[in-house]
């Protein structure tokens, strides 16, 4: 009789304890159990694509920018608008035409306060108030890396560059605000009016440096600067420079030229020295005052 009620109170307290964990228990898997991958001699024949199919790895999740929470929703919405407007450049799109464009869900009208607060700060987009813009409405438009549309506007651009630096344009930020440029760049050029300097590989324009027609022989007949010639080129080339300091500096004293490393000696000039006054040791009291002129000595003078 112990033995049995021992073992009914055992099941009792397995039961309960099992009924306590069902809670914490993991959810059975639904998905199809894995295949592996048949040996040869199974007598199961795949084509290539079913063979790859399976292999396939599963669809990346989607980007939390277009799709995430509200910040990376917001985000998309200043992105986009921003690209939009570089497209349009250098017109200026009215904010409400902005939001239009967007077209915005109905969750996601909150936004649009937020989208023209940050549209106002953007470092690559310039905010036009009602009477800036000329419309009446608020308006915006793109901000380039460099404020040129157009040849007119190079040409103004790098003359007044020249005067307070000498590092030159980048193209790839010329680009930014004038996609299309690379016609005009190399038209400039002809004419004299910049110097380009081009990509070894592919003969693309680099960087954009100001010029000036003035600077160059001018055809008589196109009035287009033309090249120099070939003397001159051949003895510019011929030319051989100091492959170091010490040669430099021989070829400048050759030429009694002083070079800037010389060692300048500093000459001390004729200092006058300064004469000692002579201090009177003779002691003594003088009693005869009576005979001073005549006792007088005449010889330190």
């Amino acid at each position: 009789m112990a033995l049995n009620a021992s073992l009914n109170k055992f099941k009792n307290e397995l039961s309960d304890a099992a009924t306590r964990n069902a809670q914490y228990s993991r959810p059975t898997s639904t998905a199809p159990a894995r295949t592996g991958t048949p040996k040869p001699g199974d007598g199961v024949k795949r084509t290539h694509g079913a063979a790859f199919s399976s292999s396939q790895p599963a669809a990346a999740p989607t980007n939390t920018l277009h799709s995430g929470g509200a910040g990376g929703e917001l985000m998309t919405q200043v992105w986009n608008s921003v690209n939009y407007l570089k497209e349009k450049n250098p017109q200026s799109i009215t904010f409400d035409y902005l939001i239009s464009y967007l077209s915005l869900p109905q969750d996601a009208q909150k936004n649009i306060p937020l989208i023209k607060r940050i549209l106002s700060t953007h470092d690559r987009v310039t905010y036009l108030s009602r009477s800036e813009s000329g419309t009446g409405k608020e308006s915006f438009k793109y901000r380039p890396f460099y404020p040129i549309t157009n040849a007119e506007e190079l040409k103004e651009y790098v003359a007044i560059a020249a005067q307070r630096t000498a590092t030159g344009i980048p193209v790839k930020g010329l680009k930014d605000g004038w996609p299309d440029c690379t016609a005009s760049l190399d038209k400039l050029e002809r004419e004299g009016f910049i110097l380009v300097t081009r990509q070894k590989k592919d003969n693309a324009p680099k960087t954009v440096y100001p010029d000036a027609p003035s600077y160059h022989i001018l055809n008589p007949v196109s009035q287009l600067p033309q090249k120099a010639d070939t003397d001159f080129v051949d003895i510019w080339a011929k030319t051989k420079l100091p492959g170091s300091e010490i040669e430099l500096r021989n070829a400048l004293e050759a030429a009694r030229l002083t070079p800037t490393s010389q060692v300048k000696e500093v000459q001390r000039g004729m200092q006058k020295k300064k004469e000692r006054r002579k201090v009177n040791r003779k002691g003594g009291k003088t009693t005869n005052n009576h005979m001073l002129g005549i006792l007088k000595d005449y010889t330190r003078k």
